[in-house]
């Protein structure tokens, strides 16, 4: 089916909920040596952040190639991506992670990074689509169905993996002219046939930071988010038959960089770190510094690899896994410093691995973040490896449709997770190739549908981010539509503090309190704000006008903070 609009994204996906009556009972499954514990059913929280990372690099969620290969067709982008929005709002998902600089260059126009190659076919160069600022207009549909918008970054990496034979050099001529490595070899490594942005270079942390800002402040962006990409991860070469493992310090590209700028007595390691640590300070200060002179909100977070560190290697500060598991802290991440120094609203682990795992399970890794966010202000949101379906579908455990299931099932009842994302948004589409696997990721994500994503659910609030004061919509009133609907409209001043709107309904009562707004099942729908209009409506097409509603409808603001909501009975 075509989508013109966002307002058809509204129309087409019918808001459903499902009643869960289901006392909550534990059950033990299997995790490596030991029993953990799940609830059998899983209880809808009215807050719980859902996300998905939709990648642009490789064109491998979006866009499809066919956009540009031709000519770049805006009306196929446009409904890719509200193809997009459609689904994410059929599994009641409330934020997208869009990766909008995926190696160095822009989903955006830029003032310092080039058009991206994965975006119109050639970086660097701007296709003849007049005034169309696509990444504005992705965000102002994401925004008008109600989700959020995270600004995705890949700070440092600039390039796929190269030939054989490739070199810093040939790796750079394929670059634009325009690119910030082009204009300053000296300050990119190569490792792995890859080239990256030195993170040790003063100048190349001013200009992530630059680069990010230059995003927050033109778009209306809800967040800045950096994946896992900092130092490059280790690689295997095979040397007479036998497999070695090579690390970035064994080959260490940057050491003139720390001869240059480590201070007195810091090791490399330690300078490394701290390179990174610099840009995540610094990064969250001007964010800060912007929400505060912007009267904004807009969020930090981040999704490091799943683990910091073992706790034999830290002296029982780390999880509970092997010290034989990679580590980000061994690759000079130090995420949990970025909790302790709350530098970060949220913090989303990459937790890919299942409750078998015989170097890590999901379940001490979910233990031990969820530990450590304890009494700080960032909230976490666990990372799911749904593409392990494809990816690693000869493991036991990929063969098990419910193992994404039971890990959702055993986040529900750690007090301090505050919610979940999927990686990657191609993977929660049921398909009918042939891929590895792909038979399990079906069932897998009918048994998400069913059993996890049910209800709406409205995204923790951030109060610490609240600029200003959310106050309650005004003139409620709801009549029916001649199509056989119900309309919703009431009043919001346009100087609000609100961004979106939490439709709440209950059927057959007169009365105007039995809504229990602590309820995710008395959530119809959540949908972004008219910022052009006084009046805002909501088409109720899932209503039988002929029935007696109570509906309710509250404001949000961009840190999620909820106004007290307004109500009105409908009676046909």
């Amino acid at each position: 089916m075509e989508l013109n609009t966002p307002e058809e994204i509204r129309k087409e996906v019918t808001p459903s909920r499902k009643e869960l009556t289901n006392k909550v009972v534990f059950e033990p499954i299997a995790s490596e040596g030991k029993m953990v514990y799940t609830p059998t059913s899983i209880v809808s929280k009215k807050e719980q952040f859902r996300g998905v990372w939709i990648t642009t690099v490789r064109n491998n969620d979006f866009p499809s190639i066919s956009v540009y290969e031709n000519g770049f067709n805006v009306e196929q982008f446009k409904q890719e991506f509200l193809a997009i929005l459609k689904r994410c709002k059929e599994l009641k998902l409330n934020a997208i992670f869009f990766q909008v600089r995926p190696e160095g260059d822009a989903f955006y126009e830029s003032g310092v990074n080039p058009w991206s190659v994965y975006l119109t076919g050639e970086q660097g160069v701007k296709p003849n689509w007049g005034e169309f600022d696509p990444l504005a207009w992705m965000i102002n549909a994401t925004h008008h169905v109600g989700i959020e918008f995270h600004a995705w970054f890949n700070p440092f990496r600039l390039t796929p993996t190269g030939p054989s034979d490739s070199t810093k050099e040939s790796l750079l001529r394929t670059l634009s002219d325009t690119h910030y490595a082009r204009r300053h070899p000296d300050w990119v490594y190569y490792f792995n046939r890859q080239i990256y942005l030195n993170p040790g270079i003063p100048a190349v942390r001013e200009f992530i930071v630059q680069t990010v800002m230059e995003v927050t402040e033109k778009y209306e962006i809800d967040a800045v988010h950096f994946d896992d990409f900092f130092y490059p991860y280790s690689y295997q070469v095979e040397e007479n038959g036998v497999i070695k493992v090579i690390s970035f310090a064994d080959e260490s590209p940057d050491y003139q960089t720390y001869e240059t700028y480590h201070l007195p007595h810091q090791t490399i390691f330690q300078w490394r770190e701290s390179n990174i640590n610099e840009v995540i300070r610094t990064l969250s200060e001007a964010i800060s510094e912007y929400n505060r002179l912007a009267k904004k909100s807009v969020a930090f977070g981040i999704s490091p690899f799943g683990i910091w560190a073992s706790a034999e290697e830290t002296g029982g500060i780390g999880s509970q896994t092997s010290p034989n598991q990679l580590s980000s802290l061994s690759e000079f991440v130090n995420s949990k410093l970025w909790i302790d120094e709350q530098w970060i609203d949220y913090i989303v682990p990459q937790n890919y691995w299942s409750f078998i795992d015989p170097l890590s399970t999901f379940a001490d890794v979910s233990d031990w973040w969820n530990k450590i966010v304890i009494n700080s202000k960032t909230q976490l949101y666990m990372g799911i490896g749904l593409y392990l379906y494809n990816e690693d579908a000869q493991n036991p455990a990929w063969q098990n449709k419910e193992e994404i299931v039971n890990q959702i099932r055993y986040l529900s009842h750690l007090d301090h997770v505050d919610g979940y994302a999927f990686f990657t948004y191609h993977n929660l589409l049921i398909s009918h190739h042939h891929l590895p696997g792909q038979e399990v990721l079906n069932q897998a994500i009918v048994s998400l549908e069913n059993e996890v994503l049910t209800n709406y659910a409205l995204i923790p609030s951030r109060p610490w981010l609240q600029q200003g004061e959310t106050f309650p919509v005004s003139q409620l009133k709801v009549t029916p539509c001649d199509e056989g609907c119900v309309l919703v409209q009431f009043e919001d001043m346009p100087e609000n503090y609100s961004e979106y709107y939490v439709i709440y309904r209950a059927p057959k009562s007169s009365q105007r309190d039995v809504i229990d707004f602590n309820d995710a099942a008395s959530i119809l729908d959540v949908v972004g704000k008219n910022k052009k209009s006084l009046i805002q409506h909501y088409t109720d097409s899932s209503a039988n006008p002929n029935q007696t509603y109570t509906y309710a409808v509250s404001a949000l603001s961009q840190a999620q903070v909820e106004s007290d909501p307004v109500s009105v009975v409908y009676v046909p």
